[in-house]
């Protein structure tokens, strides 16, 4: 039983252990030195690049200037493309990096290797009122084992970088391009489709357009005319077969009269049923006119809008094809080079110190603890004050430590 009721008490174990515990501590010192002392030093090599504004991509698919590729997207783009898994096992194989750890896997090999490189933006400047900070600087910096091994590969990676922006230029350039060259193509074969479709319906329904020459408002007039006309002459008429049939016995002039105002009134009767339902004909074909009016302006507005577009598309286009010249002549103005990686003099931080001073601190907790597991594997009662907390009684007499005398030869 281990009892610890003061101070003196644990400065009493660490008395009894020192020589355990130095031992422990010496032993964790000597092997945290030597494994700190095994850990190779790393150097850093930054390559620097200046990055301006895209001239291009102004007219970009979805939408015009105010839309610009963002600054962010950009950069995220180029260091995508860089970091992919093919070009960095490609950057493995052409330095032989890792060829001292062979049980690596790809995935493994990948991963310290994008743990030992850092691509960092620095803003250039303020940005303006409600625009987008575009970038100023752009660093690429290589963690590797030798000095030369990290410049040549900051600078491989600044090289690749440089080769990816003008591809990525050249690549969205030619997409834009495209992608209005086709939006060209499909609007005009869409205006050739509905001009065939109006050009149809025109023919279709040629006798019921009006046209210049159409006379059917006139026509209208002048056969309503002539009804009111024949209605009055029927009238008259038949008052005077009236007049005739009402007396009880008629001459023979009278009765040619009545035979010819009979044949009258069925000529009159006649013309006026023709002439209604050539009204009815000319109501019936002014409502399929107005019909095939309307379905004519839909035609109209139909083309209008996809004139319009079409007018639109043109134009973009013909600034997605000065954006592509412009694209080749100044493809390397993005993204220039100005600070080469140089071998580094000195090595980063390797985190030895921080190595030994962790092992160190390690074994002087391992050899507390097996200072305090002695103690308990062999509970012994030294002082008065321990017995009286155990037992609960005082001693009455306690016989201090005496020192041991040397026998007599």
């Amino acid at each position: 039983m281990i009892t610890i009721g003061s101070i003196g008490d644990i400065l009493s174990i660490l008395r009894r252990r020192a020589l355990v515990m130095g031992v422990t501590v010496l032993v964790g010192g000597a092997l945290s030195f030597a494994y700190a002392k095994s850990k190779p030093h790393s150097y850093a090599a930054s390559a620097l690049m200046q990055i301006e504004t895209p001239r291009t991509f102004n007219e970009d698919p979805r939408g015009s200037n105010s839309t610009r590729i963002a600054a962010s997207y950009w950069l995220q783009l180029v260091q995508a493309r860089l970091m992919v898994r093919d070009n960095i096992l490609d950057l493995i194989d052409q330095f032989g990096l890792y060829a001292d750890l062979p049980s690596l896997r790809a995935e493994e090999k990948i991963g310290l290797f994008h743990r030992s490189i850092g691509i960092e933006t620095v803003s250039g400047g303020m940005p303006a009122f409600g625009a987008e900070q575009w970038p100023g600087l752009l660093r690429v910096t290589a963690t590797m084992p030798s000095p030369e091994l990290a410049a040549a590969v900051a600078n491989e990676l600044a090289g690749k970088v440089l080769d990816l922006n003008a591809s990525t230029q050249t690549e969205r350039a030619v997409e834009t391009l495209r992608f209005y060259s086709e939006e060209e193509q499909r609007l005009m074969q869409q205006i050739e489709r509905v001009e065939n479709e109006m050009a149809e319906f025109r023919n279709a329904n040629l006798d019921y357009l009006p046209t210049v020459l159409d006379n059917r408002p006139d026509e209208l007039r002048a056969i309503e005319g002539e009804l009111t006309t024949l209605g009055g002459e029927l009238l008259e008429e038949r008052a005077k077969l009236a007049e005739l049939t009402a007396k009880p016995q008629l001459s023979t002039v009278e009765q040619r009269t009545q035979e010819r105002i009979t044949s009258q009134l069925q000529v009159l009767m006649a013309r006026e049923a023709q002439l209604r339902n050539r009204v009815d004909e000319i109501r019936g074909s002014g409502q399929r006119t107005a019909n095939a009016q309307a379905q004519m302006d839909s035609y109209d507005r139909r083309l209008t809008l996809l004139r319009d577009q079409l007018s639109e598309v043109a134009g973009r286009r013909a600034n997605a094809e000065t954006a592509q010249r412009m694209d080749e002549e100044y493809r390397g103005d993005q993204f220039i080079l100005l600070e080469r990686a140089v071998p580094p003099e000195y090595p980063v931080a390797s985190g030895r110190r921080k190595l030994m001073v962790m092992g160190l601190a390690a074994s002087m907790m391992l050899a507390t603890m097996i200072a305090l597991a002695l103690e308990v594997l062999r509970p012994i009662l030294r002082s008065a004050s321990q017995i009286e907390r155990a037992s609960g009684l005082r001693p009455v007499v306690t016989l201090p430590d005496l020192p041991r005398q040397q026998k007599p030869d």
